[in-house]
């Protein structure tokens, strides 16, 4: 018996399937993309939209499912990006809360965007669980969809919960996301854009803290939806500022337009995690910078040439292949 995390290759999957192979426990992790497995994770390539017998019987089978597979990016534009998001956050969602058996724990991962930020720079209100959603563009709509899904399955009996992350940063962060695009662009000497205001605020979490509390969740079996937050708000500035420390160089900001579906200020309600989960995420944000600041300059970098651990790769249909060994 195992825990299945689908979108286990992706950031934050990463970070969960790291936190639950450490206890020991065995892990099915699901993916579309290959990636190098940890000791005690066994790799099935396969795309949860899709209906894959070795998926649904992974999932019939399954201790405890955490659902993190999810086409992000509130700033994607593409022509065929609204087609994606239904199919890759709602229709796979939809998929594993359908197939897991009601007894069987599920965490949902949606997004803090379902709330429509937190209102103005000058006088945010922290988002509690509770409150009544505003989700803006279709990103934090297909979230919000995904969600109705999870309450369905709790109206029928069903174990779920579902949390809601605020801004990720740490080792191995989305290229896409802020952070991430700011390092990379001081690391190659290139300028950095910031989009809108450098007023504009984020309450920014550690990925360490997400991790930790997704796997809370599911250990706890709480079954209601649940911020992951700091409850703390920065000044996108003050974290351009902390980058280029970080970097060691003195950044060219070029100021782009604010995207539509981006709101000015996010910032968590944290009560709720604090009561139920025992977690209160911390905000020190120079070392979450630094740690991953850190992780890029070291992926610039090859040290290890030889595979990090040989583990069974599955393929969709059950035909089972050896891993290919590959960097990280």
């Amino acid at each position: 018996m195992a825990v299945v995390v689908t979108g286990a290759a992706g950031f934050i999957g990463r970070h969960v399937v790291h936190r639950i192979c450490r206890r020991g426990v065995a892990v099915v992790g699901i993916d579309r993309r290959t990636w190098t497995p940890m000791a005690g994770e066994v790799a099935i390539v396969a795309d949860v939209a899709e209906p894959d017998p070795v998926v649904d019987r992974m999932l019939r089978g399954a201790t405890g499912v955490v659902h993190l597979a999810a086409c992000a990016g509130v700033r994607d534009d593409r022509p065929d990006v609204a087609m994606r998001r239904r199919r890759d956050n709602v229709v796979a969602g939809a998929r594993v809360l359908e197939v897991t058996p009601p007894s069987t724990m599920v965490v949902v991962a949606s997004s803090s965007s379902v709330y429509g930020g937190a209102g103005p720079v000058d006088r945010p209100r922290p988002c509690r669980e509770d409150d009544r959603v505003a989700p803006r563009g279709g990103y934090a709509r297909s979230k919000w969809a995904l969600e109705r899904r999870a309450m369905r399955r709790a109206a029928g009996g069903g174990a779920v919960g579902v949390v809601r992350p605020f801004t990720v940063v740490g080792p191995g962060q989305r290229p896409d996301m802020a952070v991430s695009r700011w390092i990379a662009a001081l690391q190659a000497g290139r300028e950095l854009i910031r989009y809108g205001s450098g007023d504009r605020r984020r309450d920014i979490t550690d990925v360490s803290d997400v991790a930790e509390g997704i796997v809370r969740m599911l250990d706890g079996r709480v079954t209601t939806t649940v911020n992951l937050g700091t409850g703390v708000t920065h000044r996108l500035d003050d974290v351009v500022a902390l980058v280029a420390q970080c970097c060691g160089v003195e950044p060219t900001v070029r100021v782009a337009a604010v995207h539509a579906d981006d709101v000015a200020t996010t910032l968590a309600d944290v009560d709720r995690g604090r009561r139920l989960l025992g977690l209160t995420p911390r905000s020190d944000l120079p070392a979450m910078i630094d740690r991953q600041v850190r992780a890029a300059a070291m992926s610039l970098v090859d040290h290890d040439p030889a595979p990090r651990v040989a583990v069974e790769f599955v393929s969709a249909g059950g035909i089972p292949r050896p891993s290919t060994p590959h960097r990280r």
